[in-house]
């Protein structure tokens, strides 16, 4: 059976998906990232696989967002030596020999020209978002990095996608298949179906029940603005809709820059939310993440408080400690040299 690689930005489905083809007996590994509020069923993420990648985000994306290890913000051409392509198939081994054929994380997104090259005969599902569902969806989410940098999600998401079309370009069609989960997750039964295909395996009876599309969250009543999207973001809108089309040429860059293109990133995304009336509910959202971020940071203060009060009693304890077996061991010398002194 061939390796199989689940990818795609962050918020894009990529859980469900792990989630359905785990269900036609693919293992997605052993040592998994725990399931939250946000993926209740589970990330379906192995934890070697993100330790691998994120020392190379670090390591060849310097340009992050704030607070966060995963999201890029400037794009990177990584120049990989041996020794990365070593531990890549050592990591790939070591899974393969825990009984693991598949792996998902988002983040292999940024690195998928070098799993391409070590593992040649892998195949690849790439899940595909809208940019502006995935901002929303990690708005929701409450990501901290959009409180100090709000269009950081949509840019980030330009990285990955970038990343993803460059890497699809050089593989064979046969090799991958692109999942455009805005219009998939709709139809369950049409996706399993589609996945069984590619992947060659008959489809569970009840594989399709993995894909809850009410429990993954679709703003509704978003077509209209969607279709004004390009004017704010005319490079992610333009990469969005050559993915869908599985174009993989390099873009035109040579498109004439509008005045709305000159100003940042984040006074366009805002402009955007205003100009389709969504900017009162995207304020709320973001108010909100920033009062549970708040809470959250004041928990975690408490806590410190609370273990570095536990540390300085057991510190007190252990040092009185000390004073006594030190007593002790004075008490015993003197002890011994009277007995010593003792004529015999």
């Amino acid at each position: 059976m061939n390796p199989l690689i689940m990818t795609g930005m962050h918020r894009s489905g990529t859980s469900a998906v792990a989630r359905l083809v785990q269900s036609m007996g693919f293992n997605v590994g052993s040592h998994l990232l725990v399931a939250t509020r946000n993926n209740r069923h589970g990330h379906f993420e192995e934890m070697g696989f993100i330790r691998f990648h994120d020392q190379l985000i670090s390591r060849y994306f310097p340009d992050r967002a704030p607070f966060c290890e995963w999201l890029p913000l400037g794009d990177s051409e990584p120049l990989y030596g041996d020794a990365e392509r070593n531990e890549a198939r050592a990591l790939w081994e070591s899974h393969r020999a825990g009984g693991s054929n598949s792996w998902k994380d988002p983040r292999t997104s940024l690195f998928l020209d070098l799993w391409a090259d070590v593992l040649p005969a892998a195949k690849v599902v790439i899940c595909l978002r809208h940019p502006y569902q995935v901002h929303l969806s990690l708005l929701r989410r409450g990501e901290p990095f959009l409180h100090v940098d709000y269009s950081a999600g949509i840019r980030g998401w330009t990285v990955y996608n970038e990343r993803i079309r460059r890497a699809l370009a050089r593989l064979p069609a046969d090799r991958f298949l692109l999942v455009d989960v805005d219009t998939s997750f709709g139809e369950p039964e049409r996706l399993a179906q589609r996945l069984a295909d590619f992947l060659g395996v008959p489809l569970p009876a009840t594989s399709s029940a993995s894909i809850t599309p009410d429990e993954f969250h679709f703003e509704a009543g978003l077509d209209e603005a969607l279709r004004d999207f390009p004017a704010y973001f005319p490079e992610a809108a333009a990469l969005h809709l050559a993915m869908q089309q599985e174009d993989f040429s390099p873009l035109n860059s040579a498109q004439p820059v509008t005045p709305l293109a000159i100003r940042s990133a984040e006074a366009r995304l805002i402009e955007f939310e205003s100009a389709c009336g969504l900017r009162d509910k995207c304020q709320k959202m973001l108010i909100h993440s920033i009062a549970a971020d708040r809470q959250r940071s004041s928990e975690l203060f408490r806590l410190s408080s609370q273990s570095n009060a536990e540390k300085d009693k057991l510190l007190a304890e252990l040092s009185r400690f000390n004073e006594q077996l030190q007593a002790e061991v004075v008490r015993l010398r003197g002890a011994a040299a009277a007995e010593d002194a003792q004529p015999a």
